[in-house]
């Protein structure tokens, strides 16, 4: 029997010791905006080099979440970026400028060695995970396959393919060659046929049916090549935005089915990996060749994570016993309410705050526009080619051990510092970074020394980020109010 469960009826966690806990610090910061950046090692290391701490409570609770070894690994990408490689360029003279300057200045520098990190990491893992299930079906069906050929032909073997009701199970028999001198024989199952009954996911009336699945998926990929084509008309040619939806199709795929067994969706990766694919195909003297490589790369990424959101959605609703249908509808409306208030938030965001500023730094934005200036040939700041070739090649090797180690599950991998996370850790600013180390380390103490369930953990981590972001909405009010600080 199918079961459908009413989420209001579900006990939820109650959040409203974290709001109590958090209002207070996230309140005061705006009168006292000191607190986003606390100069903990001293005024010149915070001043000069950009060692501070921003002790968000979202920081922290983003780091319970992510778990000690991601934020270590982001911690030591810091060090990297800004303990070694930002003095060591300041010095040398290769980023003169003020170590805050993207341009001139060693923040921009090293954040070429991290798209290297992030792109070598990205080609790595993302041939794996298309190379593994070639390798997979090809054990396991190849051989089969052969000897089928070689007995009964090839055309024989498609026509099965392609009409399952005929087919089922065909057995034959194939002389042992293990033992050349028997006659035995042995039954080898060639059909991809299932022998179990197909478990349905819901009751025939609450899916999608396959005409409704088309006409979306139609209907969504003309309206986004009109978006593209009506807000950036004379920029990208249509042939280039189906080209760029194409791969945002692929790519979901690979990023869904990664999502499903690591519990990691590599958008940035995937995002990276198209714009690698975009520069082979945009001449490099076109006039807005790094802007349609920033949009061919953001149309894969938010295809990549939308697929994998929608993923997690539908599989916690399947878990529920939900209705898939009506949280197909849900999600079109809550999409078209969503894309128009997210715009308006935004918007209002922009009219009361600086947007790059300190208190708002825009490090991903830049991240992409290095990253397109990278593949278009837009040249590099003195030395970056070596250093970047060299992390590049390390975190290759270091990704590839780090699949080996997970196919065998090995006790080590967490020792295997992650290309993702320390990019991230160094092109983030020290503050970034450190308050999520500080929500990991909180993160192992709970769980790995004291041994404690992670869910306690957990519902605090939530309250700590859904809290801040309430009391954001108060500081916005009262910045657009034009309060003063302290």
């Amino acid at each position: 029997m199918y079961v459908y469960i009413n989420p209001m009826l579900i006990e939820q966690p109650r959040f409203d010791s974290c709001f109590a806990d958090i209002n207070p610090q996230t309140l005061i910061s705006y009168f006292v905006p000191q607190i986003h950046s606390i100069p903990f090692l001293g005024s010149q290391l915070a001043n000069t080099w950009l060692w501070s701490l921003n002790p968000s409570p979202a920081y922290i609770g983003q780091g319970i979440i992510m778990g000690p070894a991601t934020t270590i690994h982001m911690f030591f990408g810091a060090l990297l970026g800004w303990a070694v490689l930002s003095p060591l360029a300041k010095h040398q003279g290769w980023a003169s400028g003020d170590v805050s300057d993207w341009n001139s200045g060693s923040k921009g520098w090293i954040v070429w060695v991290s798209l290297a990190i992030m792109l070598a990491d990205a080609i790595v893992s993302l041939g794996w995970l298309i190379l593994r299930p070639l390798i997979f079906y090809g054990r396991r069906y190849g051989p089969n396959f052969v000897q089928y050929v070689k007995q009964k032909g090839l055309w024989r073997y498609m026509t099965e393919i392609v009409n399952p009701r005929s087919r089922g199970y065909t057995q034959v028999s194939l002389s042992d060659h293990a033992s050349p001198d028997h006659g035995s024989t042995r039954t080898v199952k060639l059909s991809p046929a299932d022998d179990e009954e197909e478990e349905y996911d819901a009751p025939p009336e609450h899916r999608i049916g396959v005409k409704t699945t088309l006409f979306g998926l139609v209907l969504s990929l003309a309206f986004c090549v009109f978006a593209v084509q009506y807000s950036f008309r004379g920029m990208i040619s249509i042939s280039l935005t189906l080209f760029a939806l194409v791969l945002a199709l692929l790519l979901s795929i690979m990023g869904v089915r990664a999502l499903g067994e690591t519990d990691l969706n590599p958008v940035s990766g995937i995002s990276k990996l198209t714009q690698l694919l975009f520069a082979l195909v945009t001449p490099k003297d076109h006039p807005n060749s790094v802007v349609i490589n920033l949009l061919a790369g953001a149309i894969s990424e938010a295809g990549a994570l939308q697929a994998g959101d929608l993923l997690q959605d539908l599989k916690t609703g399947h878990l529920l016993g939900a209705s898939p249908k009506a949280q197909f509808y849900g999600q079109l409306l809550g999409s078209a309410v969503g894309a128009v208030v997210s715009a308006l938030v935004y918007k209002l965001y922009t009219s009361v705050y600086e947007i790059p500023s300190g208190l708002f730094q825009t490090p991903t934005a830049y991240v992409w526009i290095f990253t397109a200036r990278l593949v278009t040939g837009q040249g590099l700041p003195p030395q970056v080619p070596t250093f970047a070739a060299a992390a590049a090649a390390l975190w290759a090797a270091l990704t590839a051990l780090r699949i080996y180690g997970n196919a065998r599950k090995a006790s080590w991998v967490p020792y295997v510092p992650g290309g993702i996370a320390v990019a991230v850790g160094m092109y983030n600013t020290p503050s970034f970074t450190l308050a999520r180390t500080l929500g990991g380390l909180i993160a192992y103490y709970w769980t790995g020394w004291r041994c404690r369930p992670e869910t306690p953990i957990i519902v605090l981590a939530s309250g700590l980020i859904l809290g801040e972001g309430l009391v954001s909405i108060v500081n916005l009010g009262l910045a657009s109010g034009k309060v003063p600080h302290l």
